[in-house]
């Protein structure tokens, strides 16, 4: 399953996701996970409220179906749910990879309800 994470310094899930520098994108399975692409985002001073700074940030989460976020706006909880992406607060401040292992670890054993409905909607439509 394709994943998204927001972050400031490529290390940590430490990014509200409307002002979040950066998105690591990987693709994570039982068995492990492999780096996607990383985006990096340079808008300038956008104000704070402004939806357009979402819709690049949006947009990259294509085929996602988790995101591991610090903090998400209403704004921003909308347009994952149309895109059916589930935004995840648990790992703020923790790093990428423990959030990894972590869904690593629940996919390998048997996932809660909510990780199993994800990987079932990710097999219903595979990333091309």
């Amino acid at each position: 399953m394709k994943v998204g994470f927001t972050t400031q310094d490529l290390a940590r899930v430490d990014a509200h996701f409307g002002w979040a520098r950066h998105l690591l994108l990987y693709e994570v399975s039982a068995e492990g996970w492999v780096l996607l692409q990383s985006v990096a985002f340079d808008e300038g001073l956008v104000a704070d409220g402004d939806p357009a700074k979402l819709e690049p940030r949006l947009a990259a989460l294509d085929g996602c179906t988790l995101l591991f976020t610090a903090g998400i706006g209403p704004e921003g909880e909308l347009g994952c749910a149309r895109r059916r992406v589930v935004p995840l607060l648990r790992f703020a401040q923790q790093p990428v990879a423990a959030a990894l292992e972590a869904l690593r670890d629940g996919l390998r054993r048997d996932p809660p309800a909510w990780l199993r409905r994800c990987e079932q909607a990710c097999r219903r439509s595979p990333v091309p």
